[in-house]
């Protein structure tokens, strides 16, 4: 008996994901199976693993100005593209159940955590600086200094089934496991951004302009998942692409000017739309025993069509803000670690 170890837009997006798909099918396409090789099938029917994430991000955030030069408002200092994420953690985990040659369920979880980044700007006597638009005026008097931050968190859950086979090859002495995935899924990204410009009195106003917005994402998604197994070590990968109907609420704080005055009154609105989401991974497994193994991979993920704190900043004066901004993307990339258990 063999015995299994356990086993920027869309459109540049559906490229490389169809070239991943490639990938991960190629080194299958020559493996050579009779009935006759194929022996018992492996007899675990169960499967989990959960993982450590350290991801990096890329936004496709608005070019908007944020903070311009008093006086000379072409002279942007700060604007709503110029925030990097560093690496931040998160964690993946999969639960689910199959046959070996016919189909199977799992239901996963992904999730990304206290995701921070910020930016600063300053700027010398006799020159001083603010917000542009109407209210610049309002959120500092001879600003010195700006601080812009944002924070995001992004969760997720996805439900599939999936249509397996497994098949044994004399030639390489592996098993090659081959799913087809349909399913559902959600994710949630959550975040806020805020603006604050100093005096250059320090004791003088302080004026934060505050912004906060809601997606959530709901819908459909197709995949592909290939291992390859042969003794203790396993190769696995998978490409998944969901198109998603997003429902966005974005708020904005009451804008008090540095005088006390009520400049506008805090409001937020809600919009729907439509997002896709992208997921790649391939992953390395060390066997350590006919349950355990350690996983280690490498991620791309692709969001788009979501609503970005950053660009919901408004600067008019009269009314509230009523619109949503909901173009935004996400590429997320980085490693993956964790353990894996059959059974």
């Amino acid at each position: 008996m063999k015995s299994l170890g356990r086993s920027r837009p869309a459109g540049r997006w559906c490229r490389i994901l169809g070239v991943v798909v490639s990938l991960i099918a190629a080194p299958w396409s020559g493996l050579g199976v009779r009935a006759a090789d194929l022996g018992t099938f492996p007899a675990w029917t169960s499967y989990g693993l959960t993982e450590a994430l350290i991801m990096g991000r890329d936004n496709q955030a608005a070019n908007q100005p944020l903070v311009v030069e008093v006086g000379n408002p072409g002279n942007v200092l700060l604007s709503g593209n110029n925030l990097q994420f560093p690496f931040g953690g998160g964690l993946r985990a999969f639960y689910g159940a199959r046959n070996a040659d016919t189909a199977g369920w799992e239901m996963g979880y992904f999730g990304l955590y206290g995701q921070s980044a910020s930016a600063v700007t300053s700027i010398a006597a006799p020159q001083f600086l603010q917000a542009p638009g109407p209210l610049g005026d309002s959120l500092t008097d001879q600003g010195e200094a700006a601080t812009l931050t944002w924070n995001s968190t992004i969760n997720g859950a996805e439900a599939n089934v999936f249509r397996t086979s497994t098949d044994w090859s004399d030639r390489r002495e592996a098993w090659r496991t081959v799913d087809w995935i349909v399913g559902f899924r959600y994710v949630s990204v959550e975040e806020s951004a805020s603006l604050n410009i100093k005096s250059c009195d320090c004791e003088g106003p302080y004026v934060p302009y505050g912004v906060h917005t809601s997606n959530n994402m709901f819908g459909g998604q197709i995949g592909t998942r290939g291992r390859l197994t042969r003794e203790r070590w396993a190769f696995e990968g998978w490409a998944k692409a969901g198109l998603m109907g997003s429902v966005e609420r974005q708020s904005q704080d009451a804008i008090v000017d540095y005088q006390g005055f009520l400049q506008r009154a805090a409001s937020s609105s809600a919009a729907t739309g439509v997002g896709f989401i992208g997921d790649i991974n391939l992953s390395a497994i060390y066997r350590l025993n006919d349950t355990w193994g350690i996983r280690a991979g490498y991620n791309t993920i692709w969001i788009g069509g979501v609503a970005l704190a950053p660009n919901q900043f408004s600067f008019a004066a009269d009314g509230p803000v009523t619109s949503v901004s909901n173009g935004g993307g996400i590429f997320l990339h980085g490693a993956n670690l964790g353990l894996e258990a059959r059974w």
